[in-house]
C-alpha cells in the first residue's frame, strides 16, 4: 500500500481510522477541539493549561499565575504595571542584556562599575539597589537570593505584607528610570534620588499602598459625604494640586467655585525649581489662599490630595522648618 511508503505506522493507523464522508464536498480544515471545527484561542489555551498539569508542571503554573495576577491588580501607573512585566519577562535593556547581542559593548554595571548588569544585579545585589531598599523601609526578609530576578521579586512578595507591594513596585520603576538617566543624561548616581522619587509617585497616587489598595485622599470639608461636594452656604471651596517633575519643574494649581458648584476662577502656575511633593502641595495652598484673600474671599474650603498639609491646616502646626 502507498500508505505504507509515505507514513510511519502509528500516522498509518490514524489515517486509516478516518472515516470518509459519502458527501463529494471539497476537503477543509477542522479544528478538533471545537464543536464546529473553527478554531479558537480560548481552546488552545485549554489545551496547554492541561498539557502543563498533566506534565507535572501545574504548581510552576499556578504560581506564575498567582504573581501575574497580582501585578494587575495592583493599583500602581499602568507605566509602572508594564516596565514590572516587563522586568519579570527579564528583556530590559541592561548592558548584559545588549553586550550579548552587540560585539564589543562592556557589561559593566552604570552604578557600581564593578559587576555585570542582568536584572538580579542591578534590582537586587547592587550597593544603589540595596541603599534603596534600606530607604524606602519595606518589611519582611531582605536575604540575597542567588536566582533569577522573578524567583526573587516573588520571594520578597511573599515575605512582605500585602501593602508594600505597590512601593516595591514604584521602587523598582524608579531605579530603572535613574538609571536611564545616568545612561542618556549624565546624572551622578545617588540613590537618595531614587527614594524621593518613588515617594512622590506613591505620594501623587501611583501607589495604591492605603487602605483597599486606593489613593490616600484627605479633605477639609462641611459634612461626611463621599467624594467631591459643593461648598457651605456662604463660602468657597478650593481644588488645590501640584506636580513635580524632578530636577526640572513644579506645578501647581487650583480651581474655585462657589457653594452652587459655579467656577469662580482657576489658576495654574509652573516653577522652576527643585521641591518635594509636600513642599510643593504647602505652596499652591498657601498661594491660593493669598489669591483667594486678594479677592476679598474669607470663608475658604480647601480641599487637596495630600495628607500632612490638610493635617497641617487643621492643626494649625507651626515649626522651623521650610515646611512649617
Amino acid at each position: 500500500m502507498k500508505l505504507d511508503h509515505f507514513f510511519l505506522p502509528f500516522e498509518r493507523e490514524r489515517v486509516l481510522s478516518i472515516h470518509l464522508s459519502p458527501n463529494k464536498d471539497d476537503d477543509s480544515w477542522y479544528w478538533g477541539l471545537e464543536k464546529d471545527g473553527v478554531y479558537s484561542v480560548k481552546s488552545t489555551y485549554a489545551m496547554f493549561e492541561g498539557a502543563r498539569e498533566a506534565d507535572g508542571g501545574a504548581s510552576v503554573w499556578k504560581r506564575e499565575r498567582w504573581l501575574w495576577n497580582m501585578l494587575w491588580k495592583i493599583a500602581v501607573w499602568p507605566r509602572v504595571k508594564l516596565f514590572f512585566w516587563k522586568l519579570c519577562s527579564e528583556p530590559l535593556a541592561t548592558t548584559d542584556n545588549i553586550s550579548s547581542r552587540v560585539r564589543g559593548e562592556s557589561s559593566l554595571c552604570y552604578f557600581c562599575s564593578s559587576c555585570s548588569e542582568s536584572c538580579p544585579h542591578l534590582f537586587r545585589d547592587c550597593g544603589v539597589a540595596k541603599w534603596v531598599w534600606e530607604g524606602l523601609v519595606l518589611e519582611g526578609e531582605a536575604e540575597e537570593l542567588q536566582c533569577g530576578v522573578r524567583e526573587w521579586i516573588e520571594h520578597r512578595w511573599r515575605e512582605m505584607d500585602a501593602s508594600d507591594y505597590g512601593k516595591f513596585m514604584v521602587g523598582c520603576w524608579a531605579i530603572w528610570e535613574h538609571h536611564n538617566k545616568v545612561v542618556f543624561d549624565g546624572v551622578v548616581v545617588d540613590p537618595t534620588r531614587v527614594v524621593r522619587r518613588t515617594n512622590d509617585v506613591l505620594h501623587e497616587g501611583g501607589g495604591g499602598m492605603v487602605g483597599r489598595g486606593g489613593r490616600k485622599v484627605a479633605r477639609v470639608r462641611e459634612g461626611g459625604n463621599d467624594g467631591w461636594c459643593l461648598a457651605p452656604e456662604g463660602k468657597v471651596k478650593i481644588n488645590v494640586d501640584a506636580g513635580v517633575k524632578e530636577g526640572e519643574e513644579v506645578g501647581t494649581g487650583a480651581v474655585c467655585r462657589d457653594s452652587q458648584g459655579a467656577l469662580l476662577w482657576g489658576l495654574s502656575v509652573a516653577r522652576e525649581v527643585e521641591w518635594e511633593s509636600v513642599f510643593a502641595e504647602a505652596v499652591a495652598v498657601l498661594d491660593r489662599l493669598q489669591e483667594a484673600a486678594s479677592r476679598g474671599v474669607r470663608e475658604v474650603v480647601v480641599e487637596s490630595d495630600c495628607l500632612q498639609v490638610i493635617d497641617a491646616l487643621k492643626e494649625k502646626r507651626t515649626g522651623r522648618s521650610l515646611f512649617a
